[in-house]
């Protein structure tokens, strides 16, 4: 069915994530104004693409039924299409608007005002909007080849050879359709629809013919879902999400093998975790692992998840690290899933314990060998939780400088926070870090000028702190035979 989606420019993303859900049901949508070229022409394309179309969804919100607003123009192109709207004009409550500020045209039919998911609920009432039977016009065509057939004196074989190549056609045709509606399926999961995308393709898996990539599909959004999960107190569970996934990976497991039956298992054992997390007890993830793990010995996702657990349930930092060190190992080998494994090592570690903490610092120093960025978020958190405060204690400071040889540590210090990259708050902390940093290394000569950039100001203005103890201390140490910190490397 051809669709045309009107909306204000407010709810544009909203009307981007609908149109992907109603094309993976086999709909051609219009939603995009920009699709026309601008000019005299604009307003009579919009009103030959409503002309086309077989129904007409309207997103209400305040914007949308503003006098002079561009939706009410399209709303009018539709009026003068369809007389009467019942059965061809669909509106959505969007963002709640008084119902007397609706065009009489709009509120002369039912309006839609979704309790749950909005994607999902349009799309289903929508289907409800789907005029005639599926299929019905093969059925026609078939029936008058059949005629013709016999009309020519084909006989019964020459009759079943055109059925059988029209049924072959049918199903091949079917066969693609399902394949791209599986597609913009999960396109919509990787934007971040996941209960509405899976509903999708939980629906095109029932239909015939089976499509390996339709299956296939609905099994990556599953798995997607997982590892990007969230819990929202008081409405949105684990369990209930989990609850939602878990059944497509059982299915998928029996025909699996390999690297797909390691990756299913082990999302099926992040699933268990979740739960746990969620307060259920008595569930076992690390099963799931290490059959995971016995199909595929270097699986990323196996590795990565059970290490996550290893620090969140016991601190177990050793058996972490060497369940990291697999993982990350695996992924290099699938480098779609590295991502992933480093969100988990980041995660798990940069905000925890002192030893955490300095883990997390060989985790970035391993990125920037490697060539991998950290993301914005990351690093502003290593900075808050590491060098912001950790690095002004001496005891801790201590195991942070452990952690990497000095110019492996100035080397991913001066690579996270090249100079200018914090806020001129933070100057003084990044003088002081660098120059301790510098110490540690045996550049003495940039060391002393750092701690004095600290100094100098504070000094001018009376200020006191350990900012200002810690550079004195630090500058005090260069200034005597050698620096005890930079004499241990």
């Amino acid at each position: 069915m051809k669709l045309f989606i009107s909306y204000p420019s407010a709810q544009r993303d909203l009307a981007a994530r609908l149109a992907l859900a109603l094309e993976a049901e086999g709909h051609d949508v219009f939603h995009d104004r920009s699709d026309l070229n601008a000019g005299e022409s604009f307003h009579q394309r919009l009103r030959e693409a409503v002309a086309a179309a077989d129904a007409f969804v309207f997103l209400i919100t305040p914007e949308a039924v503003a006098p002079g607003s561009y939706t009410l123009a399209e709303l009018d192109f539709a009026r003068e299409h369809w007389r009467r709207p019942s059965g061809h004009v669909l509106p959505v409550m969007v963002v709640p608007t008084p119902i007397s500020s609706l065009p009489p045209y709009l509120s002369a039919v039912t309006i839609l005002q979704p309790s749950g998911e909005l994607v999902a609920e349009t799309v289903a009432t929508v289907a409800k909007l789907k005029p005639g039977g599926a299929g019905q016009g093969a059925k026609i065509a078939l029936g008058l080849a059949l005629a013709l057939a016999v009309a020519g004196g084909l006989g019964f074989a020459g009759v079943q050879r055109i059925a059988a190549e029209k049924a072959r056609q049918e199903q091949q045709a079917a066969q693609q359709r399902h394949a791209a509606q599986a597609a913009s399926a999960l396109k919509l999961c990787e934007d971040g629809s996941y209960a509405a995308a899976l509903a999708q393709l939980n629906t095109l898996a029932a239909k015939p013919p089976p499509l390996h990539s339709v299956q296939a599909a609905r099994e990556d959004c599953a798995m997607l879902w997982l590892r990007n999960m969230h819990a929202v107190e008081g409405q949105l569970t684990f369990a209930d999400q989990v609850a939602q996934t878990e059944p497509v990976l059982m299915q998928a497991l029996p025909a699996a093998s390999g690297v797909r039956a390691a990756d299913l298992r082990a999302h099926l054992g992040w699933g268990d975790y979740l739960r746990g997390r969620g307060g259920l007890v008595g569930l076992e993830p690390q099963r799931h692992w290490q059959r995971a793990l016995n199909d595929d010995a270097a699986n990323p996702y196996a590795h990565g998840m059970w290490a996550r657990q290893l620090l969140d349930r016991s601190s177990n930092l050793p058996q972490a690290r060497d369940r990291f060190a697999q993982a990350v190992a695996g992924a290099r080998q699938r480098p779609e899933t590295l991502p992933f494994v480093r969100a988990l090592q980041l995660g798990g570690t940069i905000s925890g314990s002192i030893e955490l903490t300095a883990y997390a610092l060989t985790v970035a120093d391993d990125m920037r060998r490697h060539g991998e960025p950290l993301t914005e978020r990351d690093k502003q958190r290593l900075w808050t939780y590491a060098f912001a405060t950790r690095m002004l204690r001496a005891d801790e400071r201590s195991v942070l400088l452990a952690a990497l040889p000095a110019a492996q540590l100035l080397a991913t210090f001066d690579a996270l926070y090249p100079p200018g990259a914090l806020d001129a708050s933070q100057q003084p902390l990044w003088q002081f870090n660098r120059g301790t940093l510098l110490a540690l290394a045996g550049e003495r000569e940039g060391a002393r000028q750092a701690f004095e950039a600290v100094l100098g100001p504070m000094r001018s203005t009376r200020s006191s702190g350990s900012l200002f103890d810690e550079s004195q201390r630090a500058l005090a140490r260069l200034q005597g035979p050698g620096s005890s910190e930079s004499s241990r490397r």
